[in-house]
């Protein structure tokens, strides 16, 4: 077997050496490995093996295989070994090794080491038959573009970092020299500078240099030339191995005749050869990602990569750093150096290193001893502090335990006493030390024996291991004190799962017991529950005067949403949006106004809700629950409803003042003035009589209408009051129509007719008769006001109880909307019609009275009529009251006496003016002078001003009646309130005359008391 294997090896060592016979020049690296590698790469390099940059890109390359173990066969093929063929001669070359490297070998890679070696790999005879992928390295030129399918690594030298870096280093910086070789390599790094310049264009100044065409000693004297604020960037040329530059086939050492300008270097080959450093390419670097990207190819079929190598590296040479005084603080913090010499560190670095670890382990040694001294010192002290802690705890406890309120009794398993503190002792009736007794023997409970007696809770507690609470209500009865309610829990002390003691803990609670009845009674009384809303569970419970509120058949409620359904759908939504704002936060507590049904009808009743927010006091803004009490304040609401009305009737009282005084400024300066205006014209002696005539009808009808709203404002002052009096009485309706009707017949319009419509002669009602003349008057008034052709009828429609008054004209008519407008104090439908707007409120408020109503029918243009009822005869209560009979005067002298008590002139002239033609007329200035006159003349009739000085007319009838309660007294006032003549009639006035004083009515007074009898 061994055999076989030997003459295998030997028949291919001799086949490869034939085939690199054919290819002249070129090389295999490693053919051992090749053979027995199951992939091949086939690295072609255009340039000669002696070439530095070509050796470093191999070692990377081989460099990347044994570090990743990956065993490939490596075949450099160097198509210009010595460095002196031509582009054809390489292609020869190319064609003759395909026959042999490449069929022979199977090469499953060719890898172009730089841009001609594609391009003479391309021109070479054709490799489709064999389908080898191709990866081409290149500088980044964009005029070169390698066929589709080739995968492409894409190399760069930093020459735009080397200048960003020199003008740093160097800022007075004016000139840069970019240097390269004579190759074709060189002029593509040429190109590539040019580009990367571009970006520096007006800050420095580029000039580019090559060996081409010109003699080596012309090449350094330009670069002597060179001004001195400028610095060298070195391209990658080619470079032996004792580091001499190639130029025109020869290599010179040109890099130690530049002392004047710095130099910087493109590849790390330059350094040590007098270059200051910089950015670099490392064509190991190269090599490396090279092998990288193979593989990655190899391992999959059909891929195609396109890559950019712009790792540089930084290096600088510490003997040109140090010949340039260039400061360390302006150089890159990344930077690596050469030539720099070892510190104390370096050359006994693993020295140091050594003593170093060992100081640091004595150390940590000594820190750990020191930590476990310290922490057992600590752990002696805590522990003595421990037990010195421990009799202070217990000291505190049996000190607490003295002055706690709550009794606290101890038990052993067997339910005896070991211990009991202070308040314990207390709450028993027997004074002895409790230890050793049982509980029974020093304690009388309301619950002796039964299941519930605190002996019987200890067993509990005792058999159950767990803790057990006294039942609500347990009772110590005392035999010469009161009473004491107590609440508590027995727990049991356990101790590897035996319970060794009970402890038994007691509060006293008969004062609380005491207030929560108290509180009971109130809310019982108050009408008001307490509430609790559980934020998490939305659980809505209330916790007292449930039954007393909702009854004892209503189950609790679950949530808030039940309760909600008994409260009235419009204010749901107030008790939900409050119930949110407390849980968001935005308020704290709450205050709502709602209206319940406690028994689910529709009876509702007001309740006020008051709720505040309760959180933990470690976490605030967690809001867990709400409290509260909802409070019954239906009887309050309905007190502020009538406190509303009221405020809202003095508000609407206020302003029908309002506008009464200033309507009433209007309607009484009217009459006044021709009043006023006429009289004045009565004392001019250049009017005739029929024009005074005139005058005086003017003033006496400006008088009536004077009278008349005085009259009605009585009217309505009395209907505000309440103070109108109805003197009801049986009349008949007929005839007070047939009157009002003649009465009033002479104010018609021309062209109007006032007719009655009466289905009877005769009908009697029940009512004032007085006040029904007022209310027919009032409405025939209207009607003439308002019609000026047609007629009027009065009249009225018979019922079975009552009658109904109507009063129809022809006139204008009333708009529908204004029907109910009217009836309103000082409405008018017509501004230019004279009236006060009083007289239809005034004949409601009769109508009204008399237990009936008035309305209308109206339309514009056709006509209105007002309808008003009257109870018939029988159907309403009459006023039965007997009027005191008047008191005559004796008929004597032909001219009976009259004592007029006036304190003005012309009041007094105007009645002496009336009643002088009949009676005799005697005046009194004052109520004195009043007294001193009846005693002396003894009248027969008496007019008493009220308002006189000295004495006024009330205290003189006082006085008068005193002395006589017979004689007449007829009281004269401008007051025409009905209190004032209540006044009047009180101090013993037979009647009262309000001023302005009527002629008529006066004589009619006169006479009525004056009478003579038969």
């Amino acid at each position: 077997m061994l055999k076989r294997l030997l003459l295998i090896f030997c028949f291919l060592s001799a086949g490869l050496s034939s085939a690199f016979a054919q290819a002249n020049d070129s090389s295999v690296t490693n053919p051992l490995l090749s053979i027995l590698a199951p992939k091949r790469i086939l690295l072609l390099y255009s340039k000669e093996r002696s070439n530095e940059r070509v050796r470093e890109f191999s070692s990377g390359f081989s460099s990347f295989h044994s570090n990743n173990k990956i065993y490939s066969g490596i075949i450099n093929l160097h198509m210009d070994a010595d460095g002196l063929r031509n582009r054809e001669e390489k292609l020869a070359l190319l064609n003759r090794s395909r026959r042999t490297v490449f069929t022979q070998n199977k090469i499953d890679l060719i890898f172009a080491t730089d841009s001609e070696a594609y391009e003479i790999l391309s021109a070479a005879d054709s490799l489709e038959p064999f389908g080898i992928p191709i990866i081409c390295a290149y500088l980044e030129n964009k005029d070169f573009k390698p066929k589709a399918g080739v995968s492409k690594i894409v190399t760069t030298i930093p020459v735009e970092e080397n200048i960003r870096l020199g003008v740093k280093l160097f800022p007075e910086t004016k000139e840069i020299l970019f240097i390269f070789d004579d190759s074709d390599y060189g002029e593509k790094e040429e190109i590539f500078a040019r580009e990367a310049a571009k970006k520096f264009e007006g800050r420095v100044n580029m000039t580019y240099l090559s060996t081409k065409g010109i003699t080596y000693p012309e090449f350094m004297n330009r670069i002597s030339s060179f001004p001195l604020n400028s610095f060298i960037i070195l391209s990658t040329w080619l470079v032996d191995s004792k580091g001499n530059y190639r130029s025109s086939g020869n290599f010179f050492p040109f890099m130690s005749r530049i002392n004047n300008i710095p130099v910087f270097g493109i590849q790390n080959l330059s350094l040590g050869s007098g270059i200051i450093g910089g950015y670099s390419v490392s064509s190991w670097d190269q090599g490396y990602k090279a092998a990288e990207v193979s593989q990655k190819i190899l391992g999959n079929p059909g891929f195609v990569i396109n890559d950019t190598l712009r790792d540089f590296r930084l290096i600088f040479d510490f003997n040109q750093i140090k010949r340039w005084n260039l400061p360390r603080e302006d150089l890159p913090k990344n930077a690596k150096f050469i030539n720099k010499p070892p510190s104390f560190f370096e050359d006994f670095k693993t020295e140091v290193q050594f003593l170093m670890a060992f100081i640091i382990l004595l150390f940590t040694s000594l820190l750990v001893f020191s930590v476990y001294h310290f922490r057992y010192r600590i752990l002696n002290q805590e522990l003595l502090k421990s037990n010195r802690k421990s009799a202070q705890r217990q000291n505190l406890l049996k000190n607490t335990l003295s002055v706690m309120n709550e009794g606290v009794i101890t038990f052993d398993s067997d339910l005896n006493i070991i211990d009991a503190n202070k308040a314990a002792v207390d709450l028993s009736e027997h004074i002895s030390i409790l230890s050793g007794r049982k509980f029974k023997e020093m304690f009388y409970t309301s619950s002796q024996n039964d299941e519930n007696s605190i002996e019987s809770l200890l067993k509990l507690s005792l058999e159950s291991k767990s803790t057990v609470g006294l039942k609500d209500f347990t009772r110590i009865d005392y035999k010469e004190r009161e009473s004491k309610f107590i609440s508590g829990d027995i727990s049991p002390i356990i101790e590897n799962g035996i319970v060794n003691q009970l402890v038994l803990v007691m509060r006293d609670v008969t004062e609380f017991n005491k207030k929560q009845r108290y509180l009971s009674l109130a809310l019982e009384s108050a009408k008001s529950f307490i509430w609790f809303y559980n934020a998490v569970t939305k659980q809505f419970s209330i916790s007292e005067n449930f039954e007393n509120i909702f009854g004892s058949k209503r189950n609790g409620f679950s949530s808030h949403l039940q309760f909600l359904e008994i409260v009235h759908p419009d204010d749901r939504k107030r008790l939900s949006v409050a119930f949110e704002n407390m849980l968001a936060q935005k308020v704290k507590r709450i205050t709502v106004e709602y209206r319940l049904s406690v028994s689910g009808d529709d009876n509702w009743q007001w309740w006020e809700r008051r709720g505040i927010i309760y959180a933990d006091a470690g976490s605030p803004n967690d809001v867990r629950f709400f409290y509260g009490m909802d409070i019954n304040i239906d009887s309050l609401k309905l007190r502020e409803n009538d406190i509303l009305e009221a405020k809202l009737k003095a508000e609407e009282s206020d302003r029908l003042k309002s506008a009464f005084l200033s309507n009433m400024s209007h309607e009484i300066r009217t009459p006044l003035n021709g009043i006023v205006g006429f009289a004045a014209l009565l004392s001019d002696a250049g009017y005739s009589d029929e024009e005074r005539k005139e005058f005086s009808r003017i003033i006496n009808t400006n008088s009536k209408i004077l009278m008349t709203l005085i009259g009605d404002i009585l009217d309505l002052s009395r209907i505000e009051s309440d103070s109108m009096i109805f003197d009801f009485s049986k009349f008949d309706i007929c005839q007070q129509i047939r009157e009002a009707i003649e009465i009033n017949r002479l104010s018609l319009a021309e062209g109007v007719e006032l007719v009655s419509d009466l289905p009877n002669d005769t009908m009697t009602v029940t009512a004032d008769p007085q006040r029904n003349t007022q209310l027919l008057n009032n409405l025939i008034n209207n009607a003439i006001k308002f019609t000026t052709k047609g007629k009027i009828v009065v009249g009225y429609n018979e019922n079975d109880t009552y009658i109904e008054v109507f009063v129809k004209d022809t006139g204008k008519g009333i708009k529908e909307d204004l029907h109910t407008k009217i009836f309103d104090r000082f409405y008018k439908a017509d501004e230019h019609i004279f009236g006060t707007g009083l007289g239809l409120p005034i004949c409601k408020a009769i109508a009204q009275k008399f237990g009936g109503e008035i309305r209308l029918e109206s339309k514009p243009g056709v006509g209105t009529t007002f309808f008003y009822t009257i109870p018939k005869a029988g159907n309403t209560s009459v006023n039965t009251e007997v009027k005191e009979e008047l008191p005559v005067a004796e008929n004597g002298e032909p001219k009976r006496t009259v004592l007029v008590a006036e304190d003005l002139d012309s009041n007094f002239m105007l009645i002496e003016i009336i009643l002088s033609k009949k009676y005799s007329v005697i005046r009194a200035n004052n109520g004195k002078e009043a007294i001193s006159l009846y005693l002396e003349q003894k009248p027969d009739l008496i007019f008493m001003d009220i308002k006189m000085p000295v004495m006024d007319g009330l205290e003189a009838t006082r006085e008068i009646r005193k002395i006589s309660t017979t004689i007449p007294i007829i009281a004269l006032t401008a007051n025409a309130f009905e209190s004032d003549q209540i006044d009047a009639k009180e101090a013993g006035c037979n009647e009262v005359i309000t001023k302005p004083i009527k002629s008529s009515l006066l004589i009619l007074v006169a006479e009525k008391y004056l009478k003579p009898k038969n």
